[in-house]
């Protein structure tokens, strides 16, 4: 048997090495070095090898569909596809590759065109438990939670192996309101691999939905020392670091996610909410103008930008900004009330939603900016009256439920 079927890569790669020692052209061992190589996350010698493979066989598709996967690891989408592409006009019938694909279309939010190749897969493997696993997570992007979940258990039940199928089962029972079978399943990921950095990190969510942040620490500190560029689990610690009132170690974690990740809006955005209320309403302008470059039609980051500027006695933003924003939908009431076109009532009235938690979502915003807008007038004591209300009745996954513990730390009535 070979070292690569035992395990042992190390062993594998150096076999694979001789045999193209004595053939330079051996595409077969330039592509299974490749596998072993990006088996230990070292990506960019395993493209290295694929081309080598590619070079010496513009026909392989196994080579085209592995690179593919390598760079769909490096997150280069875009270039997965294209791979993708190649290894299927080769061997239409190359199941890793539409799965595969599904994956990279899922990544840049193609949910419909994902959807088609895990179909694909599927029809050609009705087994295939990683096809299954891609279009629950279709499923879950577009909002159909059951359709997911029933994916997931196809998966497991093909493959009781399957770590990722259980942390995005885990997730769909989150979404759910079921932490406790959420729970079981990031654990079940967790038991089956240890070093899946999702599980840890969706772990560490469940946990802080269930209040538990110590245990919630633990399990991004170890979601990032297996995968240090996982910005989620980042700005996730500076949540709890924020909460804990340590803002200056909130701020840090969420520098971090903007260095890893230069254009992501929300890390901007993050960093600002914990600037404003830190006394540092400059640095909190700075960041909100770059979230507004990045993403001029976002309303919220137009709003807190109109709030930053406002409170360093400048002109605000949302007038320039309206033409820009989708004024035919929540929160356009904010909006207009922040313009003076619109009353705090008339925004609490419009707040209102036949859906509860849509509902309490959009009433959690009115009492949260309406607060805002009371400190900006110097209605201290109705603003205070505000952030209290929202602090215990918005969604704790809300900016704003977090933005009022601050606001009320910042003003002293939180330790």
């Amino acid at each position: 048997m070979s070292w690569s079927h035992k395990g042992d890569g190390d062993r594998a790669v150096a076999d694979f090495t001789r045999a193209i020692g004595l053939d330079p052209k051996y595409a077969y061992a330039y592509r299974n070095r490749g596998l072993m190589r990006a088996a230990k996350g070292d990506y960019d010698r395993a493209i290295a090898d694929y081309d080598h493979a590619i070079g010496a066989d513009a026909k392989y598709a196994d080579a085209y569909s592995s690179r593919g996967a390598a760079l769909l690891s490096k997150g280069y989408n875009d270039g997965a596809i294209t791979d993708f592409n190649q290894a299927i006009r080769i061997d239409p019938k190359q199941i890793d590759a539409y799965v595969n694909r599904g994956l990279a279309r899922v990544h840049k939010s193609d949910f419909d065109q994902a959807l088609v190749d895990y179909d694909k897969a599927i029809s050609l493997d009705p087994k295939h438990a990683g096809a299954h696993n891609g279009r629950g997570l279709v499923w879950f992007s577009k909002g159909e939670t059951e359709r997911a979940i029933a994916e997931y258990d196809k998966a497991i039940d093909l493959d009781p192996k399957q770590a990722d199928a259980y942390s995005n089962r885990g997730l769909a029972w989150r979404r759910m309101g079921h932490v406790d079978r959420a729970m079981a399943d990031f654990d079940q990921a967790i038991s089956i691999d240890s070093k899946n950095a999702h599980a840890h990190y969706n772990r560490g969510m469940a946990w802080s939905a269930k209040g538990d942040d110590d245990r919630a620490m633990i399990d991004y500190n170890q979601a990032i020392s297996l995968d240090p560029k996982n910005i989620d689990a980042y700005k996730s610690r500076g949540l709890i670091w924020a909460a804990k009132g340590d803002n200056a170690r909130a701020i840090a974690e969420y520098s971090t996610v903007i260095l890893l990740h230069p254009k992501y809006v929300y890390g901007y955005l993050g960093r600002g909410i914990l600037n404003f209320y830190s006394g540092e309403l400059a640095k909190a302008q700075a960041d909100f103008e770059q979230a507004a470059k990045l993403e001029p039609d976002d309303i919220y980051v137009a709003i807190w930008l109109d709030m930053a500027k406002r409170r360093n006695a400048m002109a605000g933003y949302l007038r320039e900004a309206a033409s820009k924003l989708d004024m035919t939908k929540w929160p356009a009431p904010v909006v207009h009330m922040l313009l003076g076109e619109q009353t705090p009532a008339a925004v609490l009235a419009a707040a209102d939603d036949l859906d509860v938690t849509t509902k309490t979502g959009q009433v959690c915003e009115a009492n949260f900016y309406t607060a805002e807008l009371y400190r900006l007038q110097g209605h201290d004591d109705e603003a205070l009256r505000l952030y209290k209300i929202a602090v215990s009745n918005c969604p704790r996954n809300f900016d704003e439920y977090r933005a009022a513990r601050l606001a009320l730390r910042e003003l002293g009535m939180l330790p």
